[in-house]
């Protein structure tokens, strides 16, 4: 699926992260009624650094996915990678966003 969840290329580590996931025009409104979105973010090695709280901003439009994880104190400054993995709960299919990569960096106010 060529859904990107678009992250800035770099995002402070500590600042809590918050990003908006807009669904194609080619996916119809309602389409993904009936599907759990689930996203993680993980380090090179494929270590898990968070699991993104996911809220549908409109469940019946399904047309704006929201991802956040509240505290980054613990990310380690490097290259981390993210995805949204939607999962039919009729049948369990599953089809996966495309992996979008971006940099966490140290903050320098705590």
């Amino acid at each position: 699926m060529s859904l990107t969840p678009v992250p800035p290329p770099r995002h402070n580590a500590g600042d809590s992260f918050e990003r908006l996931l807009t669904i194609p025009p080619e996916f119809a409104d309602g389409f993904f009624v009936g599907w759990t979105p689930k996203s993680e973010i993980r380090n090179e090695a494929g270590h898990l650094v968070a699991a993104c709280t996911c809220d549908w901003l409109d469940p019946a439009a399904t047309r704006h996915l929201s991802l956040s994880v509240l505290d980054t104190k613990g990310w380690k400054p490097g290259l981390v990678e993210i995805d949204v993995q939607f999962t039919r709960t009729a049948d369990g299919k599953t089809m996966s966003t495309t992996t979008a990569t971006f940099t966490v960096v140290k903050d320098v106010t705590q």
